[in-house]
């Protein structure tokens, strides 16, 4: 019979292997599950905002990351096709105490984590697959890995990501809103001459392009397209064609971007929310993505995942077990996930979204967010301060028409 944990946490991504850190930490025996023998490249997941560094120092996992080489970038400039200046968002003055948002390659992350995890006293398993829940008290969950296994706890997190098999077999589903935009990006070396003491955004065309840089030459680059361009960079020449449309002529350095060296994949995501009222059942919950994910043009997703982490580290400390110990994790995750997807919306209306008058809609929330505008600098601005903190009178859908009815270019 196999030993009972209190907690199994199936997925050693970011979200289950922070909580795994903190609650081995606070002395909780945990079986961290995880798929994979080696963590792959999957082009996301590589910003924390400084919203969710705090989370991330909170939880214990702030150091870890940037020992492991996390890149601080105190500021972004913005680039809009058509502006004398670009903006500045001083990053390290969103949030009191935190210097700028996190940047770090994927899957070292993950690995910094979950050794941090074992380290800790978290029993990790790899390579797991053919995860099996079995209802009772404790919960039995068996898998393959390299050989037949079984973990037991009062409680099952699953942390396994956008097609979670703790989901679906906790008999959750998902609500989906369709995607405005696409996303294409690609992991970068080389950039030699490219200042990585602030991060980029920049607007010209079609296109919203990101810089997110992890110092030492490398930096994530990604490119936002409406729906019309969902197989713009399909194919085998994918990243050659990524960096050919690295050459806004609205940023200086961007010949140096698209000079640089691919050193991962090129991959295209649809920018898609889902979300669910519900993230726990008998004897499960769940966290980042397997609870439901923010369209990624605003890099919510890892602090999304950070603060999962820590409000259910919270929960289990204090017992929490049964579903009705959740029910306040569910409903602060329901609105956090509303402000989120209408700050998504907004900026995919904006930069994204198949329009005549896509100068005139950035022009219009330029001007906005210049004037510091009641109604939409709070909002907007809570993509780096963190949703709490936008007013609930804001979260208002109208700002979406009112943004494309903007005067035609």
């Amino acid at each position: 019979m196999a030993d009972v944990s209190d907690v199994v946490i199936v997925g050693g991504g970011i979200a289950g292997s922070a909580l795994a850190y903190a609650l081995a930490s606070a002395g909780r025996s945990v079986t961290v599950l995880e798929s994979s023998v080696e963590y792959e490249d999957r082009v996301r997941g590589e910003i924390v905002m400084p919203w969710g560094v705090k989370e991330a120092r909170n939880l214990g996992v702030e150091q870890i990351l940037l020992d492991a080489g996390a890149h601080v970038a105190p500021a972004w400039l913005q680039y809009v096709e058509g502006a004398d200046e670009p903006a500045m968002l001083p990053m390290s003055m969103m949030v009191e105490g935190i210097p700028g948002t996190l940047n770090m390659r994927h899957p070292d992350a993950c690995q910094a984590l979950v050794e941090a995890a074992a380290d800790a006293g978290a029993t990790v398993v790899r390579g797991v697959h053919e995860v099996r829940l079995s209802a009772g008290q404790p919960v039995s969950v068996t898998y393959s890995a390299d050989s037949a296994g079984e973990a037991r706890a009062r409680l099952v997190v699953g942390a396994d990501g956008r097609s979670s098999t703790v989901r679906r077999q906790a008999g959750l589903s998902l609500q989906r809103d369709d995607p405005i935009n696409y996303i294409a990006g690609l992991l970068v070396d080389g950039l030699t001459g490219v200042p990585d003491d602030h991060d980029i955004m920049v607007g010209e065309g079609d296109q919203l392009l990101l810089v997110f840089h992890q110092g030492g030459g490398r930096a994530r680059l990604y490119v936002c397209l409406g729906r019309s361009g969902q197989r713009r960079f399909a194919g085998p020449d994918a990243a050659a064609r990524f960096l050919a449309a690295w050459k806004p002529g609205c940023y200086p350095f961007s010949c140096l971007l698209a000079a640089g060296i691919p050193a991962g994949p090129c991959a295209t995501y649809p920018g898609d929310d889902t979300w669910t009222d519900t993230p726990f059942a008998d004897g499960v919950v769940l966290v980042g993505d397997a609870a439901g994910y923010n369209d990624p043009i605003v890099g919510q997703g890892l602090s999304i995942a950070l603060r999962d982490a820590r409000i259910v580290r919270d929960l289990i400390l204090d017992g929490a077990r049964q579903p009705a110990d959740f029910v306040s994790y569910g409903r602060e995750r329901s609105e956090r996930m509303r402000t989120l997807r209408l700050i998504a919306d907004i900026v995919s209306v904006a930069f994204t979204e198949d329009a005549d008058n896509r100068m005139a809609r950035r022009a219009f929330l330029g001007e906005k967010m210049a004037s510091m505008d009641a109604e939409v600098f709070p909002l907007l601005v809570g993509f780096a301060t963190g949703p709490e903190t936008v007013p609930e009178h804001l979260v208002q859908p109208g700002i979406l028409d009112r943004i494309r009815n903007a005067p035609g270019d």
